[in-house]
């Protein structure tokens, strides 16, 4: 066996692992049996003993008794410890490759892992070691068939190996594009982990206090695709969720009514609006414990892969149904503030024991006689007055956080600011409400997109003025954070394309791809994501199936040089007799054909036929033109013989 087919082994056998690895789901304590691949393909590639049966058997049975455990105990979730289970099943068949099916076992045993490793990741990486493994398995399929064929030593098979491969990833590239979309995945539910959001949150709570970590993590990655994006302000600010009730240490919404919206002509419209006034926003939102939609204030048309949204009646925008995986959506914001329609008691509710707040209030807006001008009173005062410091002391007793905040330690971060001004707001009349979402974010060269992080969660303020909701941000600018470097910006934009351009993939990009190709000739109706689960799991199994199977059919229909039509004709005899009720198999010799061939009543041909054969194959010298046109005439006298 060549040393290049072990090596191709055991390079299948790593990209497998190696694609559970790097979804960072995997039990370190369980990742220790795969380091057995080492010392087992290097006993392989040095032609060393085989395990007995009995040391690979009792293997075996401890890790049939290991994966219980591990299902049970150690993860307890059966998709985990079924990963674990195919690590360790590579290690223990490194030490036991024998016959050509044990190279089979592996390579299946890859394929399982990479379809679930699928499940736990959306890494770029993976990307890559999917291609590897591509390409290392048609190599091995193109060496093993030469292998069966006994001509490795006189086939050049370097160019069937890079046509193949090219081949196989066009073929791949195709079906990856023209597979109907589909939401789930094996299990009926992603695997994909959700980012818990530290900073952004459908609640506020002042019950914790200590020094609040800036998270890098990134949360979103918009393109902004039209010029008023300058008319929004110099800040962007990416509106979530609203809240109106205050109990003196957690804010909430108490309106929890939402209207469907439905999908016409592929848009969720929520509003009326036209393009000259239209800020367009397209948004990779990764996996938040979170169904809100963000966007630029007044949303008032999505495009999303979904059947519904919701909208309450502070215009905040929900999905429906919102399973732990990244969105891909466009975003219609019109550049004015939202009618305020959904005035109720509560944008004027304060908590009790809130008289000093009622008093400063009286006392910064004194002399002022419009909201407007009470509103930015209150927000200058806050800005001029107060420090801003991430690291916040419980209160004496007796005092409230905001209290303390307004009148004793004077240092906070945003959600303090924001609730500060709300209170003084709804203390001299005027309606408000706290908004959380993500402020700004970090323009990235390389690629034109805006990358908002964890840290760029901010809390800022919704005031009613002249029968609108208008938008106040009382914190003063925070210290700047460490700017990344321009290699990580790079590598994120290649992420941002993988995402864009292979994980999120919609029906919408097929309906346009198709359209660029086909128009004006053909009208493309709307193509809807298809909604069955388990489906993804099928398409990445029929890729890799329909891939073998191309190269299967391709390596019959290759007709090579020197000897290639020599065993081609002979396997089709041998082929030929068996149907005509020879005791043939694949051991069988060419004196075994000759007694099959004459036991069955065809003789004369077959002797010479035969030799022919044997003195291309074994003989070391190439049959002449007038013997080769002899061999194929034998050939096709000799099959169609009844």
């Amino acid at each position: 066996m060549p040393l290049i087919y072990k090596i191709l082994t055991a390079v299948i056998a790593f990209t497998g692992c190696a694609g559970l690895v790097i979804t960072s789901q995997m039990n370190p304590l369980m990742l220790i049996p795969g380091i057995g691949l080492i010392p087992g393909y290097v006993r392989f590639w040095k032609g060393m003993p085989h395990l007995s049966r009995w040391t690979i058997g009792g293997l075996s049975i401890t890790t049939l008794l290991l994966f219980i455990v591990d299902a049970l105990i150690i993860t307890g979730d059966m998709f985990i410890a079924v990963a674990h289970l195919t690590i360790v099943f590579q290690a223990i068949k490194s030490f036991d490759l024998k016959e050509p099916w044990d190279h089979l076992q592996v390579y299946f045993m890859s394929l399982l892992q990479l379809i679930i490793a699928s499940e736990l990741t959306r890494s770029v990486a993976f990307g890559a070691v999917f291609v590897v493994f591509l390409i290392a398995l048609v190599t091995a399929m193109v060496i093993s068939h030469f292998l069966k064929e006994g001509t490795i030593k006189r086939i050049r098979f370097r160019g069937p190996v890079i046509a193949i491969s090219i081949l196989t990833l066009i073929i791949t590239t195709i079906f990856f594009i023209s597979a109907p979309r589909t939401r789930g995945s094996i299990w009926g539910k992603s695997r994909t982990k959700n980012i818990k959001t530290a900073g952004f949150s459908e609640r506020v709570d002042f019950g914790s206090f200590g020094e609040v970590k800036l998270d890098p993590t990134i949360v979103m990655r918009i393109e902004i695709l039209s010029n008023k994006a300058k008319d929004t302000g110099s800040t962007l600010y990416w509106r979530g969720r609203t809240l109106n009730f205050f109990k003196g240490i957690v804010w909430g919404d108490v309106s929890r009514e939402k209207e469907r919206i439905e999908k016409q002509d592929g848009l969720f419209v929520f509003k009326p609006f036209s393009p000259e006034r239209t800020v367009i926003q397209k948004i990779l939102l990764e996996p938040l414990d979170s169904e809100i939609i963000f966007g630029l204030g007044n949303i008032a048309g999505v495009e999303i892969e979904s059947r519904n949204l919701f909208v309450d009646n502070a215009s905040v925008v929900f999905v429906q149904d919102k399973s732990p995986r990244r969105l891909s959506y466009t975003v219609y914001s019109v550049i004015e503030e939202l009618p305020a329609d959904d005035i109720s008691n509560y944008h004027l509710q304060l908590p009790p024991r809130s008289e000093r707040i009622e008093k400063l209030a009286a006392e910064v807006t004194k002399g002022m006689n419009s909201d407007l001008k009470k509103a930015s009173g209150i927000e200058k005062y806050l800005k001029a007055n107060y420090t801003y410091s991430l690291e916040t002391s419980p209160p004496r007793e007796g005092i409230t956080p905001i209290e303390d905040f307004l009148f004793n330690s004077k240092k906070g971060y945003c959600e303090y600011y924001a609730t500060a001004m709300a209170l003084m707001l709804r203390s001299v009349g005027i309606p408000s409400r706290m908004v959380t979402g993500f402020i700004g974010g970090e323009r990235n060269k390389y690629g034109g997109y805006i990358i908002v992080r964890q840290s760029d969660a901010h809390s800022w303020v919704e005031a009613v003025i002249d029968g609108r909701w208008k938008r106040f941000d009382p914190t003063p600018p925070a210290p700047f954070p460490e700017m990344p470097s321009l290699f990580s910006l790079y590598l994120d934009s290649l992420r941002m394309k993988w995402y864009r351009y292979v994980v999120s993939f919609s029906s919408s990009d097929q309906r346009r791809l198709i359209e660029y190709i086909t128009l004006p000739l053909v009208n493309i109706p709307e193509m809807h994501e298809v909604r069955v689960y388990g489906v993804r799991t099928i398409i990445y199994f029929l890729i890799a199936i329909s891939s073998i199977t191309v190269i299967i059919f391709l390596l019959k229909q290759f007709r090579f040089r020197r000897h290639g039509f020599i065993t081609e004709n002979y396997l089709k005899f041998k082929n030929s007799l068996k149907r005509k009720g020879g005791k043939i198999t694949l051991s069988s010799t060419p004196s075994d054909v000759v007694k099959e061939a004459s036991r069955i009543g065809i003789k004369g041909d077959v002797v010479e036929f035969i030799r022919l054969y044997e003195t291309a194959r074994f003989g070391g010298r190439k049959l002449n033109a007038e013997d080769e046109e002899r061999y194929k005439y034998l050939k096709k006298n000799l099959t169609t013989r009844r």
